[in-house]
């Protein structure tokens, strides 16, 4: 049983060598309670058939042991479940604090490496049907993470072809992988450039779509090894890939939500501007009296071919109008109700359009510029 560390694992294949019981170098934990429930059923065969001599006692005792290897096997292994879904938890809580989903993905596969004991990770998202690779981790080694990951982005794997990932994308579970170089589904221009001969993979699907997965194998510490990963190692993998689907759904609508405050905050920036340019402006109100004095000083005047004084706005007619009365722009303003500082500025526009020099000039203009009877 690889990574559990515990003394249950070397006792139990010793005395499964002592029987004669054949088990795989570094046997998993299936394979090792397989290999002593075996061993506890011949036992079994052999107490019922046996004598009662001292010989049956000693029999009663390795059955014994055996029982007790198998508890305690069972044992150690619950404790290491524990330990890697531990890890995967505290791995996912970091990764929430990275605080963007570009920096998750990116992060991701050394997170799964060190949390579920992995040498090689690597992240695929689906996009039209295909696997792309978007972030590769080997253990110690980033230059070959880099070659790989490049590798996988100029060899994407079709999801039609015959490929286990069509099958997890079907039915949305985890999946170990034996014996990848020759198992009839697995994609291989990507097994023989990784030289993967057994990995384990989980889909990522947040809101119950699968959007990419997870691929992790052992492949630096048991290069060769057709069985170099287990259920345990699937399942540390599956519950890893469920909390990243959903830490990534929450850091993209995070996203979103910032994308949409930076929107709202532009807009009102915006809207406070005009605002403030509105208040600025100078706003002009006059009573109808004026807009009626107004009108008719506009048409009791010559039509435009007249002269200059034609080409002048209504609102400068009428102001044009006041300085031929003889009206300072303190009592311009006061008559249009308007600021003196407007009133100054209708002045100077008019004199302009005019091209007098002085208000006398002006109001001299509009005079010659009035019908006569």
């Amino acid at each position: 049983m690889r990574g559990d560390g515990g003394r249950a694992v070397p006792r139990a294949a010793d005395a499964l060598e002592q029987l004669d019981v054949r088990v795989p170098p570094a046997a998993s934990h299936e394979e090792l309670v397989e290999a002593l429930d075996r061993a506890i059923a011949e036992r079994e065969k052999a107490l019922l058939k046996a004598a009662p001599t001292r010989e049956l006692k000693k029999s009663w005792t390795a059955y014994a042991e055996l029982q007790n290897l198998r508890v305690s096997l069972s044992e150690e292994h619950l404790r290491h479940r524990l330990l890697v879904f531990g890890r995967v938890q505290e791995a996912l809580s970091r990764l929430r604090d990275v605080g963007s989903t570009d920096g998750m993905i990116e992060r991701a596969p050394k997170e799964v490496a060190a949390a579920c004991d992995m040498d090689r990770v690597v992240i695929y998202r689906i996009e039209d049907q295909m696997l792309l690779a978007e972030a590769f981790y080997v253990a110690g080694q980033p230059e070959v993470a880099a070659d790989l990951l490049a590798f996988s982005r100029e060899h994407p794997a079709s999801l039609l072809d015959q490929m286990l990932e069509r099958e997890m994308l079907r039915r949305r579970e985890p999946m170990v992988v034996r014996d990848a170089l020759n198992h009839p589904q697995t994609y291989k221009p990507w097994i023989e450039r990784y030289e993967t001969y057994a990995y384990v993979a989980a889909p990522i699907m947040p809101e119950g779509r699968v959007i990419g997965f997870l691929h992790a194998d052992k492949g630096l510490r048991r290069p060769g090894d057709p069985r170099g990963v287990d259920e345990l190692d699937r399942d540390a993998l599956w519950a890893f890939a469920e909390g990243f689907g959903h830490a990534v759904e929450r850091m993209q609508l995070l996203e979103r939500l910032r994308a949409q405050g930076d929107e709202v905050r532009r807009l009102i920036t915006r809207t406070e501007s005009v605002v403030a340019e509105h208040l600025a402006a100078q706003v002009e109100l006059a009573s109808g009296t004026h807009e009626v004095g107004a009108e008719r000083a506009a048409a009791a005047l010559l039509p435009a071919a007249n002269g200059p004084v034609g080409a002048l706005t209504r609102r400068e007619l009428e102001v044009l109008s006041l300085i031929a009365d003889g009206q300072t722009n303190h009592q311009i303003a006061g008559r249009l109700v308007i600021t003196e500082s407007t009133a100054k500025s209708h002045v100077k526009r008019i004199l302009r359009k005019l091209g007098a020099g002085n208000r006398v000039e002006a109001a001299s203009m509009y005079l010659r510029a009035q019908p006569r009877d």
